[in-house]
């Protein structure tokens, strides 16, 4: 079996570095996941909303309590390389491209704040390196927040730490990504955004074990070049990025793409 502890990269960045990556992580979280701890005045509009009479706008694409019509579509497509269509009829329906549109306008803030032009080489090199740090869990620790949540709470587990546990949410981000694309067009930050979600699910899964990937990925600094250099192909392509992102999901439900 293959090494499943955190490997870091091996390429170093600097102490202010990594409290930005931490920063732009902490930011996305705190406006979804941990909204109630750090924004209750968004009553969880960016979550699955507050059950009190703000539903959320991931109700409207991703599953929770059920499995909404988008995701069921974008299942398909992943699987089956069939549905393209019924995929973007359901991402244009008028509810769903709001709720899209709006959680694209929040990331889009949080990722220049912290990353800036997107077109630029440094720009992806740093967020690529960013996301891998983040799907391997090399990141620092989330003290602050891990106090702020109780030990009765079933965040309180993974609240000290700056990564993803739940493997399909990487897939439920390609198709917020895929749909916003769908509406707006594949942007260079939409296209990068996508590039580690396929270089992060990746590691993610190579390292922490969480579901099947590609034999030749390994917990290893070979697999971080690759993926590296895969990742920077991707970032100028958003196409063979979100191709990418299916056939990992077709890894993920049957072993092989």
């Amino acid at each position: 079996m293959a090494d499943r502890r955190p490997t870091e990269s091996s390429r170093r960045v600097s102490s202010s570095d990594e409290a930005r990556y931490v920063s732009y992580f902490h930011e996305l979280d705190a406006w979804t996941e941990y909204w109630d701890v750090y924004h209750p005045e968004s009553r969880g509009r960016f979550y699955f909303g507050d059950e009190s009479g703000e539903p959320g706008l991931l109700t409207r694409f991703l599953p929770r309590n059920e499995v909404p019509p988008p995701f069921r579509a974008w299942k398909r497509f992943a699987l089956y390389e069939d549905g393209e269509d019924l995929l973007a009829a359901e991402v244009r329906a008028p509810a769903v491209a709001e709720a899209i549109l709006e959680l694209d306008a929040l990331v889009a803030r949080i990722f220049d704040e912290h990353f800036g032009d997107a077109t630029q080489i440094d720009t992806r090199i740093d967020y690529l390196e960013a996301i891998h740090r983040f799907a391997i869990d090399t990141l620092p620790p989330a003290t602050e927040r891990a106090t702020r949540v109780t030990p009765d709470d079933p965040r309180h587990a993974t609240a000290g730490r700056h990564t993803l546990d739940g493997d399909l949410m990487w897939f439920a981000w390609a198709l917020h990504l895929e749909g916003a694309a769908m509406l707006r067009g594949a942007d260079a930050r939409r296209t990068l955004l996508m590039a580690g979600v396929a270089t992060g699910c990746a590691a993610n899964f190579a390292w922490r074990g969480h579901r099947r990937t590609r034999d030749e990925y390994r917990a290893d600094e070979a697999t971080v070049a690759l993926l590296r250099e895969r990742g920077l192909a991707w970032a100028g392509d958003f196409n063979a990025a979100a191709a990418e992102v299916r056939a990992l999901f077709r890894f993920r439900e049957w072993g092989e793409a």
